[in-house]
């Protein structure tokens, strides 16, 4: 049970990425993240990030220590950013599904997500941590 919350966890905050990123024509804005697929996107996505999440994240955890401790939170803003790009470079790259795209387009897009995401995630542990 718990591994299906967390999937659909992250699906929420892929998906609440994705609508906050959203193209917006009548401003001249362009889609920050471009979603292809509907939810099936967001569950592979809410997968894959947990899969990151259970065996990557805790890797660049105790890699970055010394550095989370001279920096403090500008560190997770990387390990967040390390997250964000490996989502979309194994959509991209190594999860090729026909129908099925996640990617950010650009760097400043890629740089308002991984703050975006980050905020989402810290709001997620606080919420869990209160349980």
């Amino acid at each position: 049970m718990k591994i299906f919350f967390s999937i659909l966890i992250n699906a929420l905050i892929l998906f609440l990425l994705v609508f906050l990123l959203k193209e917006n024509p009548e401003k001249g804005i362009e889609a920050g993240i471009i979603v292809e697929g509907g939810i099936k996107t967001y569950i592979i996505g809410g997968v894959i990030l947990g899969i990151i999440n259970i065996t990557i994240k805790p890797i660049l955890k105790i890699l970055s220590l010394p550095l989370f401790l001279v920096f403090l939170g500008l560190v997770v803003f990387i390990i967040n950013g390390i997250i964000l790009w490996l989502l979309d470079y194994i959509f991209n790259e190594i999860l090729v599904i026909p129908g099925v795209t996640y990617s950010i387009n650009g760097f400043v897009n890629f740089i308002i997500a991984v703050a975006i995401f980050t905020i989402l995630n810290m709001v997620y542990s606080l919420l869990l941590s209160k349980k």
